[in-house]
């Protein structure tokens, strides 16, 4: 007989409008979250832009999107992405410049109970 588990598929967002290092998900607890889609634009000046994927089983920092330049209205689509998140890990954005940028992601989550 299958296991049949619940599964949400949802939306997340980045909003940096400074150079501070802002999260734009994290995997939840009892999950494993499967990115499907991100879109980053630079909305607003030249702007060096890094998404970063955070490993937490292993405290490392993947460099996904590292030192991107990107003029105003740039976008970077990864419109074929299946990255495999475990809980606690997240996905990052930061640029190296005060000004707009964006990140908007489509994950799906999937509940794996505890033993």
């Amino acid at each position: 007989m299958p296991i049949h588990r619940p599964v949400r598929a949802k939306s997340f967002y980045g909003d940096v409008q400074d150079t501070a290092l802002h999260v734009a998900y994290t995997c939840p607890p009892n999950c494993v979250a499967e990115v499907v889609y991100l879109h980053v634009i630079n909305v607003s000046g030249n702007n060096t832009v890094h998404v970063r994927w955070y490993i937490a089983a292993d405290n490392y920092t993947s460099q996904f999107l590292n030192g991107y330049n990107m003029s105003a209205g740039a976008y970077f689509d990864f419109p074929n992405l299946r990255l495999f998140l475990q809980p606690g890990d997240q996905i990052t954005l930061q640029t190296a410049n005060a000004g707009h940028a964006d990140l908007i992601g489509s994950v799906t989550e999937t509940f794996v109970p505890t033993q």
